[in-house]
């Protein structure tokens, strides 16, 4: 029974761990602001970045990617515009 049990719970969190990453730019109140600080961002930075809107505020994050390297390589580019950008694991893709 106790090794079912591991089993199953090793099971599980392979597969609800994060296998995808982005960086988590920034959250504003006022998507005017958010869009005119984006406008800093050389073209290929622009495209990488995404917003959504959840309860009155607006997240800016980048497009998820399994390649963690490639973002830590990109962070200071990112962090010119928004100092607190960090990279975070995602587990629902939007």
């Amino acid at each position: 029974m106790l090794r079912t049990l591991f089993i199953i719970t090793l099971l599980s969190s392979f597969l609800f761990s994060a296998s995808h990453y982005t960086v988590r730019l920034a959250v504003y109140k006022s998507t005017k602001r958010l869009h005119k600080a984006i406008e800093k961002f050389p073209p290929a930075l622009k495209d990488t970045v995404k917003t959504y809107k959840r309860k009155g505020l607006t997240y800016a994050y980048t497009i998820p990617t399994t390649d963690k390297v490639t973002l830590k390589k990109l962070l200071p580019s990112y962090k010119k515009v928004f100092h607190d950008a960090y990279i975070q694991p995602t587990r629902h893709l939007k």
